[in-house]
């Protein structure tokens, strides 16, 4: 197993309230995030996506809501599939807009553990890559009318 630590930290232009709304429903983030090709409901707490960012590799995880708390804006997913783990948002105020803080910690295994043993700084990078996207695309998403 390869295990992996991501933290981001982005800067946006809306209410906190705002952000985290967005950021609870899981079911659009395809319509934001392009780096997330496909997202699945399962049931009210779970569902799956499908990611792929600039490394071309699609990776299918499933996620299970573990904690959402839209009073100190914190939600927490369990993760299972190509990454085995957890993710967190945590939004706070910040100037006339906010703050949302992303945390992760997965591990993998199998052939895609393998591969990441080598190649670990590039699948380093492709979540950069995926991270920044994503901004780019809450940012734009939260500047609509």
């Amino acid at each position: 197993m390869t295990d992996f630590d991501f933290h981001s930290v982005w800067t946006l232009p809306a209410s906190a309230d705002r952000v985290y709304e967005v950021l609870a429903d899981a079911e659009r983030y395809s319509q934001w995030w392009p780096q997330i090709r496909r997202v699945r409901t399962t049931d009210e707490h779970s569902g799956s996506m499908a990611i792929r960012s600039a490394v071309p590799l699609t990776l299918l995880v499933f996620g299970r809501r573990e904690v959402e708390d839209p009073i100190a804006r914190y939600l927490k997913v369990h993760l299972t599939g190509a990454m085995i783990g957890w993710s967190s948002w945590e939004v706070r105020p910040a100037g006339s807009g906010c703050i949302a803080d992303f945390q992760q910690q997965v591990a993998v295994s199998g052939a895609l553990g393998l591969a990441s043993r080598i190649a670990k700084p590039v699948f380093e990078w492709n979540h950069d890559a995926m991270m920044r996207g994503g901004h780019r695309g809450l940012s734009a998403y939260l500047s609509r009318p």
